[in-house]
């Protein structure tokens, strides 16, 4: 679920955006903390260390939009909440003090636009998927997608259970899914249950799941359950 694969922290890293650069200050949030509320001022941030989860509330409800990795960006003006999901650190500044560089980084205003585009597809694709998806679908999809953009492991040093290294682990406990693919924390509890009866993954505890292989897991998508 990550938001997109062009980084800007590259671009900022070149000689020539130094200027640009100096704008943004780093920020650190620890884990669980609510980082930004809806129109929290006109600021852009990058994120450079953990993740975040932007979502829209309404009343008892949450929407998650989107999930922030190192490299994403975003901006604090929309109805949108911001929540670090682990120890979080981004750069941020001013939008109307980056605007002035714009004109004259080129480079940055292409990377800018892949990120927007990419928000805009991913957010289509929420909304798909909530639309007209169990929420079976929904669990094994996503963890299909943070399966695929995780590296495999070496040796699983988070849970010490991986005897071939061919896995993926995923850091993520239930709460945190079931909120992300907007289900209840029992029902994505009971899934995994089954999932892990079907071998198409494995619980480890302590919020590591692992993945054998991942193409199992994916042929389950689609399936109709009684």
């Amino acid at each position: 679920m990550r938001l997109t694969e062009t980084t800007l922290l590259q671009d900022l890293d070149r000689p020539e955006m130094a200027p640009l650069r100096k704008l943004f200050i780093s920020r650190k949030y620890a884990k669980g903390v609510l980082a930004f509320e809806p129109k929290s001022g006109d600021q852009i941030f990058i994120v450079t260390r953990g993740r975040a989860r932007v979502y829209l509330a309404y009343r008892d409800k949450e929407f998650t939009m989107a999930m922030l990795d190192c490299g994403d960006v975003y901006a604090t003006h929309t109805r949108a909440f911001v929540q670090a999901l682990d120890e979080l650190e981004i750069l941020i500044a001013g939008v109307p003090e980056v605007r002035r560089y714009l004109g004259s980084m080129p480079s940055f205003n292409s990377a800018m636009i892949h990120v927007l585009g990419d928000l805009l597809s991913h957010a289509i694709s929420v909304i798909d998927t909530l639309a007209f998806k169990d929420v079976r679908n929904r669990l094994i999809e996503f963890l299909v997608y943070e399966a695929r953009r995780m590296p495999r492991c070496v040796e699983c040093k988070g849970c010490g259970g991986c005897s071939d290294g061919g896995m993926v682990s995923l850091g993520l406990n239930t709460e945190q899914m079931a909120t992300i693919i907007g289900s209840s924390r029992q029902t994505v509890s009971s899934l995994l249950n089954a999932l892990a009866k079907e071998n198409a993954i494995q619980l480890k505890g302590r919020g590591v799941i692992c993945i054998p292989d991942i193409s199992v897991l994916e042929a389950l998508t689609g399936q109709d359950q009684a």
